[in-house]
């Protein structure tokens, strides 16, 4: 085994040490830039701004507000991960991507279904808390409210991610809980590459972009298939802690083949747009429903895939007013094949038992939104939506020792939702602009909800912004969870957030520090597989969230951020489940020639929080230190990366999720352990 170069961050090392060491970067940077501020910030011709990954950019984002306004002055925090930023980092993709994000960290369902924990909200069975967006289209199933196949796309083919941490609902509705994400997809490039990784992923795609200028037309071909049989190695699984073992897969491999397939087609005309887009992302039970260890045999146990067609218009109705109108057909499907239940002799005598799941859903919508600016310092925004969800089919396949012959889901279940949005942007002075906005949403099967925000951006100077924020969502119950609610009927929850944020801007460095408290209302949590779903008691969450990025003799960039969070789960007088309290990111991108990058990127994930029943000790946290070298002589020609992702082979793995048998526990005895030290490589041709 190589021994790594930091013995700090190796999975034996001290974890206080790590975090002692991250904070002492940060801070001594900071410190440094301050000093030499009144020197730095001079432009001197060895610290000529480089273009692309080393500059410190002003980047607009519509996320927050549905109307274009440079990140830094829209209400709350909005973090921009460039595509391009990512790559030259050794992200792979985009669930990836998202824990470079201050307070958000990753989780997986058993059956590999990734999570995504926005200051410690989102772990849970089949729940999902944020609003995932794919080019402004909302990807979340209504079935389990997540979107899978969104977190697995390639940061290949992704142009940037803009994140809202915190609620979103009053612009964005309903899931729009803990967080929205929007994943915008590459479009204006023309490329092709093969990419592949030790022990996982394999495959390749291309761009392409064809525009004529005197038409105003546009239109683009982004397209990526991978394929992969990977797997982790398995000591033990529930069958050992209940003295089982014989019956056992264990020890072995976790069943992680895997198959994605993206196609995004994107068309512009003048004012006119269409898109399409196309995802399938198959993949292995991983550590089996039942927490054990289905057969590592290749088997792609479970498919999601997503459909969706998107046409719309941006009309000028006159100087002041003006208007974008959408329609939207998405259709996604969530399909088990031989989902592995349970080994020989355990149901079943003779033989294993595989269960098989069908489902789909088809959800329309038609919504407008008309912005009206009567002078340069107002704007005033009213959106109207109408969608409807149906489920096309829920099917259920079991043995037949089983005789089980009805649906997992009703078939007739859908929801209608009519929707408005009020939100007003006034500049009372040229320094503070208030924004104050409202949603309502009116379901046809879980009742009403009003989503307010309130918040102000007062830019102190041309260095110093202040803003303050007060906003509300809800999440309503999915599908899944009505099918199965516990003793009582399931509500929406809701979270009420208290924002204080500070922006500090210098031509070399940058600082962001936002304070926070939110306050849970009856969360909607798994209990057991014997309970289902119920409101849990009131949760308090309250942190901070520090970001930092300087620019070092030019050639040089450190970008770094520290996040802490304090929960308490108030049923519990404990910290919410699958969270944690800290969690660091430090990044250092040198570029030392024209063409050639390195980059070294260091993540710390704090000890997690088990589940309430769960008497085992805190889940150790973990550091992780990915390297990469990229090589691109220009915007055309030959490109390449190489990386090694987890260079010091530390020992991630990740909380294990509710599994009950009566009521007594299953839980993996190793949690859910994930890859070591991994390479990979990409290398394409740009035209």
């Amino acid at each position: 085994m190589i021994n790594p170069p930091w013995p700090c961050l190796s999975a034996g090392g001290p974890l206080h040490l790590v975090t002692t060491s991250l904070a002492l970067v940060l801070c001594t940077a900071m410190l440094a830039s301050m000093a030499r501020a009144e020197t730095s910030d001079e432009a001197t011709p060895e610290a000529a701004p480089l273009e692309s990954l080393l500059t410190l950019l002003e980047q607009e984002t519509e996320l927050a507000t549905r109307s274009g306004m440079n990140a830094d002055f829209v209400p709350g925090m909005a973090t921009i991960l460039s595509g391009d930023d990512l790559l030259v980092r050794g992200v792979r993709n985009v669930g990836e991507a998202l824990a470079l994000v201050p307070g958000i960290s990753e989780g997986l369902e058993m059956t590999g279904e990734r999570q995504i924990l926005s200051r410690g909200v989102g772990y849970g069975y089949a729940s999902g808390n944020i609003k995932i967006l794919l080019d402004g289209v909302s990807m979340n199933s209504t079935l389990y409210a997540t979107a899978n196949p969104v977190l697995n796309i390639p940061i290949e083919q992704v142009e940037r991610i803009e994140v809202i941490r915190g609620p979103g609902a009053s612009v964005h509705g309903e899931f729009a809980f803990a967080g929205v994400i929007d994943v915008i997809t590459r479009k204006d490039q023309r490329s092709v590459h093969l990419q592949g990784m030790d022990g996982g992923d394999a495959g390749g795609g291309g761009i392409w972009h064809w525009r004529d200028t005197e038409r105003d037309l546009l239109f683009s071909v982004n397209a990526l298939g991978l394929d992969g049989d990977a797997g982790v190695e398995v000591a033990e699984d529930a069958l050992h802690v209940n003295g089982l073992p014989e019956l056992s897969n264990a020890p072995g491999d976790s069943n992680e083949s895997r198959r994605y397939r993206g196609l995004f087609a994107d068309l512009t005309w003048g004012d006119f747009f269409a898109a399409l887009k196309i995802l399938d992302d198959d993949y292995g039970d991983h550590f089996g429903i039942n927490h054990f260890l289905p057969p590592d045999d290749g088997r792609l146990a479970s498919r999601q895939g997503y459909e969706s067609i998107q046409i719309g218009g941006n009309l000028a109705l006159g100087e002041q007013l003006s208007t974008r109108l959408r329609l939207e057909a998405l259709r996604y499907e969530r399909d088990r094949d031989d989902l592995y239940v349970s080994p020989a002799g355990y149901f079943v005598k003779d033989e294993p038992v595989f269960m098989s799941q069908g489902y789909r859903e088809t959800r329309y919508l038609a919504a407008a939104d008309t912005h009206w600016r009567p002078n340069p310092h107002h704007e005033v925004l009213l959106g109207l939506e109408a969608s409807h969800v149906e489920v096309d089919w829920a099917t259920w396949d079991w043995p037949a020792v089983f005789a089980i012959d009805y649906p997992w889901l009703d078939e007739d279940r859908n929801r209608r939702i009519l929707s408005l949005v009020l939100q007003d942007q006034l500049s009372v002075t040229d320094a503070v602009t208030l924004t104050g906005a409202l949603r309502y949403d009116d379901y046809s099967d879980v009742g009403s909800h009003v989503s307010p925000r309130l918040a102000a951006v007062w830019r102190i100077d041309d260095e110093n912004i202040l803003k303050l924020q007060y906003a509300r969502a809800f999440r309503p119950p999915t599908f899944y969870e009505l099918q199965y609610p516990g003793k009582g009927p399931v509500d929406a929850a809701e979270i009420d957030t208290y924002e204080l944020g500070y922006i500090l801007k210098k031509p070399r460095w940058e600082t962001r520090l936002i304070l926070f408290q939110s306050n849970l209302t009856d969360p909607i949590i798994f209990a057991n597989r014997d309970s289902g779903y119920v409101n849990s008691d009131d949760a308090r969450l309250r942190g901070v969230e520090l970001e930092y990025t300087q620019r070092l003799l030019g050639t040089l960039k450190l970008d770094a951020n520290l996040s802490f969070v304090d929960s308490l789960d108030r049923s519990t007088d404990r910290p919410l489940a699958g969270g944690t309290d800290l969690l660091a990111n430090l990044a250092l991108l040198w570029r030392p020639l024209e063409a050639w990058t390195a980059a070294l990127q260091l993540r710390h994930v704090g000890a997690r929080e088990r589940r309430p029943l769960d008497a085992r000790p805190a889940l150790d946290g973990y550091t992780t230190a990915d390297l990469t070298l990229s090589y691109a002589r220009s915007a055309r020609g030959l490109f390449a990366r190489f990386g090694v992702k987890n260079l010091t082979d530390a020992d991630v793995r990740y909380p294990d999720q509710e599994a009950t048998r009566g009521g007594i526990p299953w839980p993996y005895p190793d949690d859910y352990p994930r890859p070591g030290r991994r390479w990979w490589m990409s290398i394409g041709y740009a035209f």
